[in-house]
C-alpha cells in the first residue's frame, strides 16, 4: 500500500516546511510528496526548490499563474502520482500528530474510497476556531447517498485542505472537474456518493489550519462560492443548505456570547453580510461586467476578457 501527497503551494509561509516535516515523520510516509508551486513575481526557482526539498521523495512543479485553477493544478499533481492513496492537503494544513495518514485510511475499503480530516482552529482567531468546531466535530461519521435528506449539504461536505482519495476511483471519476472556481471538493464528493461510493469524515485525523480573514477577504471569498453554486446549480439544488447555514450562525453567536465576546459578535455580524452579499453577487455574476467580476474574485484569472 502506497500513499503520495499533492500540495498546491503558492507563496506558502511557515506552515509548508512544517506540513512537510510532520509528513516525514509520519507512521505511514508518503512515497512522494507533489508540490504544484504557482510562480509569482520574483520568485526564485531555483531557491524555492533548495529550501523545499528537504527529502529525495519530493518533487517540485513550477506553474504560471494564469495556468493555475484549483481543481486543474490538483489534477495535474494527481498525473504525476500512481500510489494507491492520494493525500491532498494544503500548504497551511499542519499534522497534528504523526498518525495523519494511518487515521485517514482506517475507513478505506470497497465502498469508503474518499475521507477527509478534522481541522482544528487557532484559538487566537475565535470565530474562525467556532467555524472550523461546528464544520468538524469530535466524532468520525460515513456518508451515503441516502443520507441526503437527514444531512441537507453537509452529505456531500468534504475538505481537501486534507483529504485521502482512492487513486484507482479518483480516475474512474475523472479526478477533479475542470475549470470550477471553487468547491471542487465537494463536487468530487458529490460524484463519489452518486456512484453508489461513501465518503468518511475521520475525526482522530487532525490538522490544524486556520484563515483571520477580514471581511473584504470573507466577501471575495463567497463571491467565487456563489459563482460555483450558480454553475453547479443542477448539483447544489439537490441538497439543503440553509437550516446548516443558520445553525451554524446560531453556533457561533452563542459561543461568543457566552464568552462575553462582544466585539467578535460585531465582527461575526459584518463577517455574515460580507457573506451574503458576496455570495448573492457571485450567484448573478452573469449580468455583471468581467472586469467587475475580476475584481470581486479571489481567482481573478478563472473570467475571461
Amino acid at each position: 500500500m502506497t500513499v503520495d501527497v499533492i500540495i498546491p503551494t503558492c507563496q506558502p509561509g511557515p506552515e509548508l516546511l512544517q506540513l512537510l516535516q510532520s509528513l516525514l515523520e509520519q507512521t505511514i510516509r508518503p512515497n512522494k510528496i507533489i508540490l504544484m508551486n504557482t510562480l509569482t513575481d520574483g520568485m526564485d526557482r531555483r531557491r524555492f526548490d533548495e529550501y523545499y526539498r528537504i527529502s529525495d521523495n519530493i518533487s517540485i512543479t513550477h506553474i504560471e499563474p494564469s495556468e493555475f485553477d484549483h481543481a486543474t493544478t490538483r489534477n495535474q499533481g494527481a498525473k504525476q502520482s500512481s500510489a494507491d492513496y492520494m493525500l491532498f492537503c494544503t500548504q497551511d494544513a499542519v499534522p497534528a500528530n504523526n498518525q495523519l495518514i494511518e487515521k485517514l485510511l482506517l475507513h478505506h475499503n470497497e465502498e469508503v474510497v474518499l475521507s477527509y480530516a478534522r481541522q482544528i482552529g487557532d484559538p487566537q482567531y475565535p470565530i474562525e476556531s467556532l467555524s472550523r468546531e461546528f464544520n468538524y466535530p469530535p466524532y468520525s461519521q460515513i456518508k451515503r447517498e441516502k443520507d441526503k435528506e437527514q444531512l441537507g449539504i453537509k452529505t456531500i461536505f468534504s475538505s481537501n485542505v486534507c483529504a485521502l482519495y482512492n487513486w484507482k476511483v479518483f480516475w474512474e471519476l475523472n479526478g477533479f472537474s475542470d475549470h470550477n472556481i471553487f468547491n471542487e471538493d465537494m463536487l468530487y464528493a458529490y460524484c463519489v456518493i452518486k456512484s453508489g461510493y461513501a465518503i468518511a469524515y475521520e475525526s482522530e485525523a487532525v490538522v490544524k489550519h486556520s484563515h483571520n480573514y477580514g471581511s473584504k477577504k470573507i466577501f471575495h471569498r463567497f463571491f467565487d462560492q456563489g459563482v460555483s453554486q450558480y454553475m453547479n446549480q443542477a448539483i447544489f439544488k439537490q441538497f439543503s443548505s440553509m437550516n446548516e447555514g443558520k445553525k451554524q450562525a446560531y453556533f457561533i453567536l452563542k459561543s461568543l456570547w457566552e464568552r462575553k465576546e462582544f466585539l467578535n459578535i460585531f465582527r461575526f455580524l459584518g463577517q455574515s453580510f460580507a457573506k451574503v452579499v458576496g455570495y448573492q453577487l457571485g450567484l448573478h455574476h452573469r449580468s455583471l461586467p468581467t472586469k467587475w467580476c475580476k475584481k470581486l474574485s479571489m481567482n481573478k484569472n478563472f473570467f475571461k476578457e
